[in-house]
């Protein structure tokens, strides 16, 4: 056990890059559309994706280890697709896939493969989460994944 100590974003970056635990989260968001906040161990691999003007989007990483139906955390570092949580699907060794808004692009994203909590929200009212117990184990640290749009975050953590 040890002191909680908080971090503040405003957009999705790394909290706190190492062995902690996650103790509650405080997110306010400014709008009242439903957004998905995600909150995951920090660690990450890198690959690239395809949408080809449809919903589907094709992500390639070399023996991603993941399975159908598994959630995940998307940054795509490049293009237009949105950053957010997914469920994905289709599962081969070095490619897996995931539903998204239509759209035609391409480029590079980092996948965070163990997402520790998520939140969503679906008015302009902040709101707390205590977690209880320790809290929830980072072994790596936390990455907060923010959609991109006006939502804050403080996480508290030790």
């Amino acid at each position: 056990q040890s002191d909680v100590k908080s971090y503040h974003n405003s957009a999705s970056g790394v909290a706190f890059a190492g062995r902690t635990r996650l103790k509650g989260v405080l997110i306010s968001p400014s709008t009242s559309v439903t957004y998905n906040t995600s909150f995951c161990d920090n660690v990450s691999v890198s690959g690239t994706y395809d949408v080809p003007g449809t919903t589907t989007c094709t992500v390639t990483i070399a023996n991603h280890g993941l399975s159908n139906g598994d959630r995940v955390y998307l940054n795509f570092t490049s293009g237009t697709a949105q950053d957010e949580a997914y469920t994905v699907a289709n599962v081969a060794t070095n490619t897996f896939t995931v539903t998204v808004a239509s759209a035609t692009t391409n480029g590079n994203v980092t996948m965070y493969p163990e997402i520790l909590a998520e939140f969503d929200c679906s008015n302009g009212t902040s709101f707390y989460t205590l977690i209880p117990g320790e809290g929830i184990l980072a072994p790596n640290g936390i990455y907060v994944g923010i959609p991109n749009v006006a939502i804050t975050t403080t996480i508290f953590y030790g």
